[in-house]
């Protein structure tokens, strides 16, 4: 017992003389709550960040996000160099995204945003953390960081980089020139990656490159092969621009409307306020906003649960909405309602279905239904 005892004693000395920082991976984060994962992330970071422990910094990050980016000791430095003095106070929190199985949480992303106080300035840092991944646990861990000033944050054209791709950020003035905005072209990306063609002969370039916000600078600072290996369209850190469903340019289901459904987006205009939802029936998640402009980039939305997906879908196959008629009134209105409900397929297509004038004279009487039950994410059953 006496030798248990001075092993935990010799432990806890080593960790206090080594700045550290007992960082926690694994199914024990499945549980734990959304806030005390969130602060004890931020104390981790500042406490780095005090120590000048730039390799401390960079073991908070996922195996993942390390081998994605080639110089993150570097970029860990800069943080470093960049937080100066000794941290008085810090507040803030984080949004949570989870996703389920039978119950059971199989992947969590935290996004945190803090403000902190020290003796001799006032940051603002974000970061993206995946404190449990069941199935990609080489994922577990910090994905980005950014740091700024208090008066950058301010400012007006100030918008967060750290969702462009894995890394530590320090964004000094908010502002880029055009040389640092302009992206590397496919082309230009084959040959200073050099990349085979097997590495990028199934993936649009384009797409690839402006999902990640790729620039000449950012080749040596990235494991493009990696990234390439385990990109998917459309999603970008566990996340969709999801707005194409409520526009113009899309293909058109034709059959089998309840089978393979991917995702379900709704938007009503009506009366001056707007409503949208989007439910991720692949990730078990629902969105709902009052902006459908956040339906570019949905992670600005706070994610939650719904019952079931499939229920949804068959709920509307019951109120006959995959016969409904897209169509406008001829009445004139003063304010003019508007609604459209897309369904997405895992091949692709969609069906949609969109309505313009009074919707109480443009649409079946089950509207009301079904716009109840998708706003709220429960069915009735009646």
């Amino acid at each position: 017992m006496r030798k248990v005892l001075l092993l935990i004693v010799c432990c806890a000395l080593v960790c206090s003389l080594s700045g550290c920082i007992v960082f926690k991976r694994g199914s024990s984060n499945a549980y734990r709550s959304d806030e005390e994962l969130a602060d004890e992330m931020i104390e981790n970071i500042i406490g780095c960040a005090e120590k000048e422990d730039a390799k401390a910094l960079t073991g908070l990050f996922s195996q993942y996000a390390g081998e994605s980016t080639l110089n993150l000791t570097e970029q860990a430095e800069e943080f470093i160099e960049f937080f100066q003095g000794e941290c008085k106070s810090w507040k803030g929190n984080a949004s949570s995204h989870e996703k389920s199985e039978h119950g059971k949480i199989t992947w969590r992303e935290l996004r945190g945003h803090y403000s902190v106080i020290t003796d001799e300035a006032q940051y603002e840092i974000a970061y993206i953390y995946i404190p449990f991944y069941r199935e990609e646990p080489d994922k577990e861990g910090l994905t980005a960081i950014e740091i700024t000033t208090e008066e950058t944050f301010n400012k007006d054209e100030f918008l967060w980089s750290l969702d462009q791709k894995p890394g530590i950020y320090v964004t000094e003035t908010g502002e880029e020139t055009y040389s640092e905005q302009r992206l590397i072209t496919p082309e230009e990306l084959i040959r200073a990656a050099g990349l085979t063609k097997e590495q990028y002969s199934k993936v649009d370039l384009e797409q690839f490159i402006e999902d990640f916000d790729i620039t000449t600078e950012d080749v040596d600072t990235l494991n493009i092969p990696l990234l390439l290996e385990e990109y998917e369209p459309e999603r970008k850190f566990g996340m969709y621009d999801v707005s194409y469903l409520l526009e113009d340019g899309i293909e058109e289901r034709t059959s089998d409307f309840t089978e393979n459904v991917y995702a379900v987006a709704f938007m009503e205009n009506k009366n001056t306020s707007t409503e949208c939802v989007y439910y991720d029936l692949l990730d078990s998640k629902r969105y709902r906003t009052s902006d459908a402009y956040l339906f570019d980039d949905l992670h600005q939305v706070q994610g939650g649960y719904y019952a079931d997906g499939q229920q949804i879908v068959e709920a509307l196959d019951k109120y006959g909405v995959f016969d409904w008629e897209s169509g406008t009134g001829e009445e004139e209105i003063t304010d003019p309602q508007h609604m459209v409900l897309a369904v997405l397929y895992d091949d692709g297509t969609v069906f949609r279905v969109e309505a313009s004038g009074l919707l109480s004279q443009a649409l079946p009487d089950e509207y009301d239904e079904v716009r109840d039950m998708l706003l709220s994410g429960e069915y009735s059953g009646s």
